[in-house]
């Protein structure tokens, strides 16, 4: 059995500004930090063998505060980078609203024909993070990863391991920041989500 513990970053401070991060590599917040330590805890008497990260800060810096406790290889891997959502990037949720009123309704109503304006569409996210999850599977067979990503992206490597293709999407949960997942893969690299969306370590 391959084990893949499946983590949200940190509040970065898009997360706390309310504005669309995508590709800006903002940095953490003091309550991100508290967070990581958190989560650094919880997985801390888990025998996980290698980190994954996306290269942008918020991920980077999550991945090595719960490495403290394994000293692990950690890999960085820009297939596990967050939407890149073009004309969105930086502004406030609330001047998105009002800017594209179409897109931002799919975006929360519709979001599997979403796309960004000069960004990725939703379907490119969900073929980009499927693929980089099960080649991370199929070169860490029997071993225990945890991969480190960005909002969108988990969401999207969820709705793959619960069998759904980009259609499904609107029926998986988006995870709040330090969310855990956990995942296993049989011998056939067939998944079964063992946790979703944890974060009571959190409270």
């Amino acid at each position: 059995m391959t084990k893949v513990i499946l983590v949200r970053h940190c509040q970065a401070e898009g997360n706390l500004k309310r504005f669309f991060q995508g590709r800006i590599d903002t940095d953490i917040t003091p309550q991100g930090r508290k967070q990581i330590f958190q989560t650094a805890e919880l997985l801390a008497a888990e025998p996980i063998d290698m980190f994954y990260s996306s290269s942008f800060i918020r991920a980077r810096k999550t991945a090595e505060g719960i490495n403290v406790y394994h000293e692990c290889e950690m890999k960085i891997d820009d297939e596990l980078a967050e939407i890149d959502a073009g004309d969105w990037e930086g502004r406030l949720l609330t001047e998105i609203e009002q800017l594209y009123p179409e897109q931002f309704d799919n975006w929360h109503n519709n979001p599997s024909v979403f796309a960004a304006p000069n960004g990725e569409s939703m379907a490119q996210v969900y073929e980009r993070v499927k693929n980089a999850l099960m080649k991370i599977v199929s070169e860490n067979q029997n071993k225990t990863i945890c991969i480190v990503s960005h909002g969108c992206s988990i969401k999207n490597m969820m709705c793959f391991v619960h069998g759904y293709d980009v259609s499904g999407i609107k029926q998986v949960p988006l995870g709040t920041n330090m969310a855990v997942n956990v995942i296993s893969f049989d011998e056939n690299l067939q998944p079964t989500v063992v946790l979703e969306n944890y974060t009571e370590h959190l409270q």
